[in-house]
């Protein structure tokens, strides 16, 4: 039977999970898949505005591209967009990055779009980014770890990932696990279950 639309959805769907945990690319199959069933999404990624903030400075001090830096580079410019981010967090206690966000979020729930957060990180403050998500109706939280070529899962990067992710982990609606590889299909398959239950809840709105 095909599965239709149903155009009165509303769904706020956050992802999180330790950096290079494949958060980004978890966002393009599931945007594939709801594609392939006529379900309009959008990514928002809330470290996005971070770095337009810092996009100059690092292009002229460093000579990074911030928004297409290689491996290397994401890691030499890493720790300065945490300690910004985290002052601004701190000014506002939590709710700087959020704030700037919802009025397109808002507008995207308007008009029946599945919006995804790809960078849901803290759960510290009484109104940061895990209570922000959940004040949302028809919210989804996917927490994602991945393998490393041993096989054991990738840890956080830093003290920051190290105290909030423990808790967005625990707190997550369901949770997915999957390994270090360039094979798509390989990847397909292991997300294919959560992409079924995204629906699932989508269809039961």
């Amino acid at each position: 039977m095909e599965r239709l639309c149903l155009v009165q959805n509303k769904m706020v769907i956050g992802l999180t999970g330790p950096a290079q945990s494949g958060k980004d690319s978890f966002f393009l199959l599931a945007e594939e898949y709801l594609k392939s069933l006529n379900i309009k999404c959008k990514r928002i990624a809330l470290a996005d505005n971070l770095k337009n903030d810092l996009k100059l400075f690092i292009q002229e001090k460093l000579g990074i591209d911030i928004f297409n830096p290689t491996q290397v580079e994401k890691e030499l410019i890493r720790d300065l967009m945490v300690v910004y981010g985290k002052i601004k967090r701190q000014q506002t206690e939590g709710k700087y990055w959020t704030n700037l966000v919802k009025k397109e979020i808002d507008e995207h729930i308007k008009n029946n779009i599945v919006v995804f957060i790809t960078d849901i990180r803290y759960a510290y403050y009484p109104e940061d980014e895990l209570t922000w998500l959940r004040n949302y109706n028809n919210n989804y939280l996917i927490h994602i770890s991945r393998l490393d070529k041993n096989g054991l899962i990738i840890p956080p990067r830093n003290q920051e990932e190290s105290e909030n992710d423990p808790i967005l982990k625990k707190n997550a609606d369901i949770k997915l696990c999957w390994h270090t590889t360039e094979d798509s299909l390989l990847r397909k398959k292991e997300s294919e279950e959560i992409l079924n239950k995204i629906y699932e809840k989508y269809s039961r709105i």
